[in-house]
């Protein structure tokens, strides 16, 4: 009996240790990106920056007041780029499921400021989950081109939240992401992204 009673109490306060540093959150912004393209011939994409919006929710785990462990799930709606040649401009763009797994750290201490300030990076594990959208300008009209079975790329993803109370609500970020891995690629082209994003987000 005495057992069942000291593990009833490990369990309930293991739970109320883990509610207490768990929270949740929703977010979303819009920003701009560009996907840095290069075929097989040696063409190369525009460095054209287009609008985009990415939106979603999470989850994240404070260890102690200056480290915590975020997993985010974003839809990532208008990815592309564009490319140029004598005929005119060919503009491309695609869809993501986006999964950014970030280390937090934030700067407690700071004096006569409400909020927080925090930094964080981690990698980013995204898929496609459309087939490329070719409005042809300068380009043949031939989408084979851009058909490609690779739907996973990884990257890396990093920038700034502040927190405009020290509890949970509202908090203002800005991210930077980038593909390390190829987003798509066969023998005709490969691809890979610059988002820079700027959202808002209210965890509770």
């Amino acid at each position: 009996m005495k057992k069942i009673i000291v593990i009833a109490i490990l369990i309930i306060f293991s739970n109320s240790l883990f509610a207490k540093n768990f929270s949740f959150g929703v977010e979303g912004g819009a920003g701009i990106n560009t996907a840095i393209i290069e075929f097989s011939d040696g063409t190369k994409s525009d460095f054209d920056f287009i609008p985009t919006v990415r939106f979603g929710g999470g989850a994240e785990y404070s260890f102690n007041e200056i480290t915590t462990l975020q997993i985010k799930t974003f839809f990532h709606h208008r990815n592309g780029f564009s490319f140029t040649n004598s005929n005119g401009k060919t503009n491309v763009s695609f869809m993501t499921i986006d999964i950014p797994v970030l280390l937090k750290f934030t700067f407690t201490g700071i004096e006569n400021i409400n909020g927080r300030f925090s930094i964080f990076t981690g990698p980013n594990f995204s898929f496609k989950i459309s087939d490329f959208d070719v409005s042809i300008g300068g380009w043949k009209n031939d989408l084979n081109i851009f058909s490609s079975d690779d739907i996973f790329a990884a990257g890396i993803e990093c920038g700034a939240e502040y927190a405009f109370t020290k509890e949970d609500g509202f908090r203002l970020c800005c991210s930077v992401l980038y593909d390390i891995s190829d987003f798509s690629h066969n023998a005709d082209f490969s691809t890979r992204r610059l988002c820079i994003m700027p959202y808002l987000s209210y965890w509770f």
